[in-house]
């Protein structure tokens, strides 16, 4: 798992961040480096044997509750607008990536573990490497728009059409 990582950050600074997808799988009890969540995430594992799993890792400290900043926040929800993947963070997803953000700042490799798409695209964005569970994860950072399929207004977020009232869809953006 270490060695196809694209960082060259110092591989003894490894460090990772585990969504609510490494919980329900057991990943934490797994892994043999630091590994981080945060708040928010605890609170989404509500299940038996998921919550089992993250109680025996939280007391063999295999994860650890990690903090950010207003700053980190606000850096993830510049990202999200910027690569059109804004509505489609919870609150949870938005403190792990700023959890990640500010492990970034103290130059750690840090490497976010998540199925989610939106959470992998802003990680890469950011410089964070990103390991599915259940999903492949993406190799390269995307920028989506959404577009009027009936008169092709485009938005970078999500909703309806100002001139159509139509939905708009989410489209990958090649132009940048």
């Amino acid at each position: 798992m270490i060695t196809t990582l694209k960082s060259s950050k110092d591989v003894s600074k490894i460090v990772y961040v585990v969504d609510a997808a490494g919980f329900f799988a057991g990943v934490p009890l797994y892994l043999d480096k630091p590994s981080f969540t945060v708040e928010e995430v605890l609170k989404e594992v509500k299940d038996l044997s998921s919550r089992q799993a993250l109680d025996l890792a939280v007391s063999a400290s295999k994860i650890h509750i990690g903090g950010y900043t207003n700053e980190d926040v606000h850096k993830v929800i510049d990202l999200a607008k910027e690569l059109g993947e804004y509505g489609r963070l919870s609150k949870s997803d938005i403190a792990l990536l700023a959890l990640t953000h500010n492990l970034l700042k103290g130059n750690y490799r840090v490497v976010v573990i998540s199925d989610d798409r939106s959470v992998q695209n802003i990680a890469l964005k950011m410089g964070a490497d990103t390991l599915g569970i259940k999903r492949k994860e993406i190799k390269k950072p995307r920028r989506y728009v959404y577009v009027c399929k009936s008169c092709g207004y485009v938005a970078t977020s999500p909703g309806t059409c100002p001139n159509c009232g139509i939905e708009l869809t989410r489209k990958n953006w090649a132009g940048g």
